[in-house]
């Protein structure tokens, strides 16, 4: 299919059907890929499209894969109008047949950049070739003075479209940028090729010498060298296009031939299997509703908390929430897993998360950097145009090079990218390079205790009350069966059932209980408030029934703590304050508890999710920086307002993008280690910011001094992106080999 520049084609609801995520009502979300993403500028702009068009709902980039997610309204502006409006901003979204078939983003380097190294690589070289005879003294040749505007007007004409390529991509990134009153490095480089360039034309055309075209050309050549090597490398340590069963421990509950239930990877799922979806869980893949009654959350999606109903037959798209009942779908296309991995990104769920003093100085040193080389490179041309005024150009020329900040902009990436993938093969899996940060500067932690530090799979669980006939059991576990709750799991595995009422009025209140009707007759589970009756001398956790309003008794469960959990908050006692928020009012589990916990440790039970919320907030407000680790249900709104929420699971069956990592329950205990090498690392970011500024320090002496030709800087700038590279890789080998090998 031939690429329509006016995107018309987009209109074509058969071709708009491939590439569009999500559309229901009047919302849209649709994905591009943009090529010409490559800065934190880029991300500033395309981040803030609502602000160039009131039909923009929400924008979130994705700069590992170059991706743009975009929210939209689409009864008043189309998808072509919407590539269109990317187009006259500078982000021209690359649309193709493969990617229309395919929805492959997975291409690192597109075409044009390539071509333009490779036109870069044949200009620099012919014009090296062209000034060496200058460089060894043939001035003194007669036959070359005659002739040496020959050669000086050929390197000009081959300079001609090193700088276009150049200064276009650099000019028109330095606009954009100082229209959201972003200074860029994208300023004195345009600068830079400019004023170069103008100054070898004057010499050439006055005879003056031969330029600078060497240096210029050069400078492109390693500049776009750079460019290249910083993609390759994002791409490979800082890019969640992978596997889940690399990053994400999700499975799904997939229909098997017999009807009997299997949990899967959620990489395993394909095309035309059979799922099922409980209430609060994430639908994972496009697909058809063939049983059930679907009502739908879209909030992750579109913002909006509405609740949307659909019928037998009609099309569920991934990322809708179902509430209510367990409802068996169809699945209509493969996993999309860059997709599920946007919506844990998205930044819904990054609300109330604070960047650190890391991020800061981040901040800051972008904002500053680049004033700061303007000023002294003016104050350099300045001091040379009274010493030696052929020296101007090249000193200030020099100072703009060899200030170029790629090596400092590839440490944080590296380094905390580079964590985050070696975590994740120990079972810890982090959202981002941001939550690292966050992570590093965490002063309490706070642990839910049920499905947190107790292992469910080792608790004893036991029936109080009357022995449960079959019809009992098979009403309790069709009730059951539509929660994901760890203890209604748990019971449902106890009871064995394998056929099922119907429901109807399902509700779900966490933290609480459910109900419903069965056969006309009401069913409810939950806690014993919930419940309505108040049980005595309850020695664990309990689950109250009641059937057609009688209560007819309650399940028990008889903790068993997670091996070595007293080890794990003696080793974090030293750094952290350590707080137990449960919803369990059991005084011989909290004296238990005291016990095991440090001494200054606080434990505070019959806290509801509404407490827990409440009380992470309350100490915030007196500057504590919260990590909460939690089951991800009933913890979900405390998760998401501490500053990392980390959600830990046995085998979790489901998706919680208001959390910040997830940690497999068996890695608990390396804890301590996670959050000891969390801090280490922005040490190492630290150490890495200082070699950095100690080579531009040394760099722009010897530019200043004039001892530094701007072909030699050109060729030092990517050599301290490699120093820096290798420090980080070196580093980050050397402290996991140490605490996790």
């Amino acid at each position: 299919m031939k690429r329509d520049e006016n995107f018309e084609f987009l209109d074509d609801e058969k071709i708009a059907e491939k590439i569009i995520d999500f559309k229901d009502q009047d919302i849209t979300f649709v994905r591009f890929f943009i090529p010409s993403i490559h800065c934190s500028s880029c991300i500033m702009i395309l981040e803030n499209l609502s602000n160039i068009h009131k039909n923009i709902l929400e924008s979130t980039v994705d700069f590992s894969n170059k991706t743009v997610g975009i929210t939209f309204n689409h009864s008043v502006l189309k998808l072509s109008h919407l590539a269109i409006i990317l187009k006259k901003i500078g982000y021209k979204p690359s649309i193709n047949f493969e990617l229309i078939e395919k929805k492959n983003h997975q291409k690192i380097f597109d075409r044009k950049l390539i071509g333009k190294l490779a036109i870069s690589f044949f200009c620099f070289g012919n014009i090296m070739l062209l000034a060496i005879p200058e460089y060894v003294g043939s001035h003194e040749d007669i036959w070359f003075l005659e002739n040496r505007n020959f050669f000086r007007y050929l390197m000009l004409i081959l300079s001609l479209p090193v700088v276009l390529f150049s200064f276009t991509d650099h000019i028109k990134y330095a606009i954009l940028g100082l229209k959201k009153h972003i200074l860029n490095m994208d300023i004195p480089i345009s600068i830079g090729i400019l004023v170069l360039f103008s100054w070898s034309c004057y010499e050439v055309f006055f005879d003056l010498g031969s330029g600078y075209f060497d240096s210029l050309s050069g400078f492109s050549f390693f500049l776009l060298i750079s460019k290249i090597f910083q993609i390759h490398t994002h791409s490979k340590i800082f890019s969640f296009e992978k596997s889940y069963k690399s990053f994400y421990p999700i499975s799904i509950s997939r229909i098997q031939k017999n009807n009997k239930e299997e949990n899967i990877l959620l990489s395993y799922l394909k095309k035309g299997d059979h799922i099922i979806i409980r209430n609060e869980e994430i639908i994972p893949v496009d697909s058809i509703l063939i049983r059930g009654a679907a009502l739908l959350d879209n909030s992750f999606l579109t913002g909006e908390s509405y609740l949307i109903s659909k019928k037998i037959g009609e099309r569920i798209y991934a990322g809708s929430k179902q509430k209510g009942e367990a409802i068996y779908l169809k699945v209509i296309k493969n996993v999309d897993q860059s997709y599920l991995s946007l919506l844990w990104n998205n930044k819904k769920f990054r609300k109330n998360k604070k960047l650190f003093h890391l991020n800061s100085i981040t901040n800051q040193f972008s904002q500053y950097f680049t004033p700061i080389v303007l000023i002294i490179a003016i104050i350099t041309g300045i001091y040379w145009y009274f010493i030696n005024v052929s020296k101007v150009f090249q000193t200030v020329f020099s100072v703009l090079i060899i200030t170029c900040p790629c090596a400092i902009v590839l440490s944080t990436p590296f380094i905390l990218g580079n964590f985050i993938r070696i975590f994740s093969k120990k079972g810890f899996y982090i959202k981002d390079i941001y939550t690292m940060e966050r992570i590093a500067n965490i002063s309490t932690l706070i642990f839910d205790k049920t499905g947190t530090i107790t292992d469910q799979n080792k608790e004893k669980i036991s029936f109080v009350g009357p022995h449960l006939k079959y019809k009992e059991k098979k009403i309790i576990s069709s009730l059951l069966r539509n929660s994901i709750h760890p203890l209604s799991k748990r019971i449902f595995s106890e009871l064995s059932i394998k056929e099922f009422y119907p429901i109807k009025n399902f509700r779900e209140i966490i933290g609480h209980g459910m109900e419903g009707f069965i056969n006309k007759v009401p069913v409810k589970i939950g806690s014993s408030k919930y419940i309505g009756v108040t049980i005595n001398n309850c020695k664990g956790t309990s689950v109250v029934i009641s059937i057609n309003k009688k209560f007819i008794g309650y399940f028990l469960f008889r903790n068993y703590y997670r091996k070595g959990i007293e080890k794990i908050f003696q080793n974090l006692k030293k750094k952290y304050k350590i707080i137990i928020l449960s919803g369990d009012n059991n005084e011989l589990e909290k004296k238990y508890l005291e016990s095991i916990l440090p001494k200054n440790s606080k434990i505070l039970f019959n806290q509801s999710p509404e407490k827990k919320l409440d009380y992470v907030r309350k100490i915030q407000k007196n500057g504590e920086k919260v990590m909460m680790i939690g089951d991800g249900i009933n913890d979900s709104s405390a998760l998401n307002q501490s500053e990392v929420g980390v959600s830990i699971s046995e085998n979790p069956s489901s998706f919680f993008p208001n959390c910040d990592a997830f940690i497999q329950s068996h890695y608990l205990n390396k804890i301590f280690l996670f959050l000891k090498i969390s801090r280490i690392s922005i040490k190492l970011v630290i150490v890495n910011f200082m070699i950095s500024l100690f080579y531009n320090f040394i760099g722009i002496i010897f530019a200043i001094t004039g001892l530094l030709k701007p072909f030699i800087a050109a060729i030092l700038m990517p050599l301290s992106s490699l120093s820096v590279i290798i420090f980080s890789l070196l580093s980050t080998w050397m402290v996991s080999r140490r605490f996790l090998s």
